[in-house]
């Protein structure tokens, strides 16, 4: 007989932001679709905050959630995306252990100066580890593409 197979558990903000009993049940683990859904809204919630502006601790703590403000950086300047990058990168690392990262790439969009695209490809780990990427942009948010 196989072993059932295990889920991934929400993360504690939604188990807290849980309305009733039904919503707190729902909200204990997920398969693959609604891991790649919190997960995309946990990037969303991450890379919409911003955190101080003191350098990160050895050890993140939750006054380190978010990323640097990124308003005086310009997309058609390849250092500050590169700037931006290692930001998210280091925010996901930290603050969202479901994603595996392989990749965080910045672009600018339609040739704007301040205007990008953030896409962010790695692995969902759950009960089983599925590729997944992410794609930010000023007028979509964060977009969850799946890939089978």
């Amino acid at each position: 007989m196989a072993a059932p197979r295990q889920r991934a558990r929400a993360p504690l903000l939604e188990r807290l932001a849980a309305q009733n009993e039904n919503e707190v049940g729902q909200a204990r683990s997920f398969d693959r679709q609604a891991l790649g859904e919190s997960v995309r809204q946990e990037l969303l919630r991450l890379l919409n905050t911003r955190r101080s502006v003191r350098p990160l601790l050895k050890q993140a703590t939750v006054i380190d959630y978010g990323i640097a403000d990124w308003s005086g950086l310009y997309a058609d300047r390849s250092d500050d995306r590169l700037k931006l990058a290692r930001d998210i990168r280091l925010a996901i690392n930290h603050f969202e252990p479901r994603l595996q990262l392989t990749e965080v790439d910045v672009q600018p969009l339609d040739g704007s100066r301040h205007a990008l695209q953030v896409r962010i490809a790695g692995q969902l780990r759950g009960s089983e580890v599925w590729p997944v990427v992410f794609v930010m942009d000023m007028a979509n948010g964060v977009v969850h593409e799946r890939l089978d």
